[in-house]
């Protein structure tokens, strides 16, 4: 329990469980859970007493509803939106007014928006393709904006390998990936050419309908569906018949009917069932052979006479049994379409025995669904109920037992929050000032290490820097520029060598000492300071060019060695300084700048240190400093 928040009162306390009550009894009464949707709960009701396209309007509006709330539902009424809205826009349905297809159209969309926010991209792309060509066919322009944009985010997702990973490796498993995006490119392809070959056929445009009809038959080779591709067939032999091409349709006919009876003794019967229905067919096809082989025989019989009779020049006679002869063609033609369309006939009928008993387990699934949900709901809403009350029961008792005791550590952490706040306050405050003055590390360590612990011996790389000509400049300035000109040279300098992991130990008026190394190492110490000199150089480059600062000159001499690191000065007053040789021979590097005309020199020891050496173009000089008896060996830089 947070004593920092005011204890509430008894009646109010009261009054909080007399509504937690109240809402428990609600949640208990599941029938009105729901009644926001009370429309959309209509609608499911009246859905099984609804037919043909008003059934399909309810369907649609249903799908859109769930997209948001449930995509398992969103899917279902989708599904069944297509399949019904596919059986009642069916070509052969002259009882339907075919410009009511935009409902078709939007099923096909909605169920392509349902199937992409479930990431079944193929499935979501085969529905926006149909409802695409549905509304070219027709130049309906509803949905052909967003249909466009969800086409090309599939298109994008592909292009950049995302369905791949998170579609094909995950529902795919070993199937190659590049096989079942063909495959699915494929049948929206032939579904394409189907639909449009129909629509050209209902226009009376039966040779365009054949050219569609003949590319989805070769499409389907290739996919090798032997039945799909003979009912093409009969349809092109009924299309070429339709042409008055009777000759065609017949020989075309012909090549269909030996076609089916090669694939079908191609074919292993699956089952009991299969096995008779193929008997029935073999059974079917030799009684329709034998009558077609007499017919064939007589019509032979009839061409040979009236062709004896030609040559015999009696004409009259040949005339006679030649039109017997066509007369007997036209029949064979008639009766071989008339047994097509007897046997589509038959399929069609089927096929909607199969739909109608689809949509009657469809309906009875949704309706073992809602009983199971409404179950469910109900022996939540009990359980929820019940949980509540216990709570409030427990909260109460809780309450009457701790109320004292809280009013008395609430005053105990007023006073102790009031301290910490103000210890805080001052802590950011000290924090602050040190990090003015001095560098984060030597400010890490006054904070966190023992101030009175002897000072230690460190490597190091010890830089510094002079600014050149700073007493003639600085006679001309007034003590405001002469400050300001030092803020805004020193200030990119000194966030520069902290980049570098450099802390700042001493700031002069014309130059300042930093080390690399003290009071803690960050890997090459020498590297670091190297880097962080040569971009000082590069940045006052740019800024004497830039004219941002008055035109200055630098020189920058490094050295590594050990040094003395520690707390220099009595109790009153300290500072964390670095004493040693190599600092003396750094600061007479730096100055022999002067002498070399440089701004950049570096000893023999940070060159040996460098973790990336710099390519010698000259050899390293020995000079004499003060303070060292051996020569000591630089390098001009810069």
């Amino acid at each position: 329990m947070n004593p920092n928040v005011q204890a509430p009162s008894l009646k109010s306390l009261i009054f909080r469980c007399l509504i937690i009550l109240m809402i428990g009894f609600c949640l208990s009464l599941s029938e009105n859970i729901f009644a926001q949707n009370f429309s959309i709960d209509q609608i499911e009701d009246q859905l099984k007493k609804t037919y043909g396209l008003e059934k399909l309007k309810a369907l649609n509006q249903l799908t859109e509803y769930y997209q948001q709330s449930n995509h398992r539902k969103a899917l279902k009424y989708g599904r069944q939106a297509v399949a019904l809205g596919e059986d009642i826009f069916d070509v052969s349905n002259t009882n339907i007014d075919q410009k009511e297809r935009n409902h078709l159209i939007r099923a096909y969309f909605q169920l392509g928006k349902a199937h992409f926010k479930k990431e079944n991209y193929f499935e979501s792309l085969e529905n926006f393709e149909m409802a695409k060509f549905l509304a070219n066919e027709i130049n309906y322009q509803d949905y052909q904006a967003e249909t466009e944009s969800f086409l090309e985010k599939i298109q994008s997702k592909i292009e950049s390998g995302e369905i791949k990973e998170n579609f094909f490796s995950k529902n795919l498993g070993d199937i190659k990936v590049g096989k079942v995006f063909s495959d699915a490119s494929k049948d929206i392809k032939i579904k394409t050419e189907i639909m449009t070959a129909r629509s050209n056929e209902k226009k009376g445009d039966f040779s365009g309908a054949i050219g569609h009809y003949e590319k989805a038959i070769n499409l389907l080779r290739d996919k090798g569906d032997a039945e799909k591709i003979n009912e093409l067939q009969l349809q092109i032999a009924f299309l070429l018949d339709s042409l008055d091409q009777h000759v065609e349709a017949q020989q075309f006919l012909s090549d269909v009917i030996k076609e089916i009876e090669e694939s079908m003794a191609a074919i292993p019967p699956e089952n009991l069932a299969d096995s008779l229905t193929r008997l029935a067919e073999i059974e079917a096809n030799a009684v329709q052979k034998e009558v077609h082989e007499s017919l064939r025989l007589e019509q032979e019989n009839l061409k040979a006479l009236s062709d004896k009779y030609a040559k015999q020049k009696d004409y009259e006679k040949s005339l006679a049994y030649f039109k017997k002869y066509q007369e007997l063609s036209q029949k064979m033609v008639t009766d071989s379409l008339g047994l097509i369309a007897e046997n589509m006939r038959k399929e069609n009928e089927m096929t909607q025995l199969k739909q109608q008993k689809r949509i009657a387990d469809l309906n009875v699934k949704a309706l073992e669904e809602e009983k199971e949900k409404q179950i469910r709901l109900r022996n939540t809403a009990i359980i929820i109920t019940l949980l509540i009350l216990i709570s409030a029961l427990v909260t109460l008792f809780f309450y009457v037992n701790k109320r004292r005791d809280h009013k008395k550590l609430t005053i105990a952490y007023r006073d102790l929050d009031k301290t910490k706040n103000k210890l805080v306050g001052a802590e950011k405050k000290i924090v602050k000032l040190l990090n003015q003055q001095l560098s984060g590390d030597v400010v890490k360590q006054l904070l966190t290490s023992n101030t009175d612990k002897p000072g230690e011996r460190l490597f190091v790389c010890i830089m510094f820097l002079d600014i050149r000509d700073f007493t003639p400049m600085v006679e001309k300035l007034s003590p405001e520029e002469i400050i300001a000109y030092q803020n805004n040279i020193f200030g990119f300098m000194i966030d520069i060598v902290q980049k570098h992991k450099g802390n700042l130990n001493q700031l002069l008026g014309d130059g300042f000492l930093a080390t690399f190394g003290a009071p803690e190492s960050h890997g090459n110490d020498c590297q670091n300071a190297f880097e962080a000199a040569k971009e000082i150089l590069r940045e006052i480059k740019e800024r004497n060019e830039a004219r941002i600062i008055p035109k200055t000159k630098i020189g920058i001499g490094l050295h590594a060695g050990y040094v003395v690191t520690g707390n220099v000065g009595n109790e009153a007053r300290k500072q964390y300084s670095v004493t040693g040789n190599p600092v003396i021979i750094a600061s007479r590097v730096e100055q022999l700048n002067k002498t070399y005309k440089s701004q950049l020199i570096i000893t023999e020891e940070v060159y040996n240190k460098l973790e990336k050496p710099v390519k010698l173009t000259q050899p390293f000089l020995e000079v004499e400093v003060k303070g060292r008896t051996n020569p000591v060996k630089i390098l001009k830089m810069a």
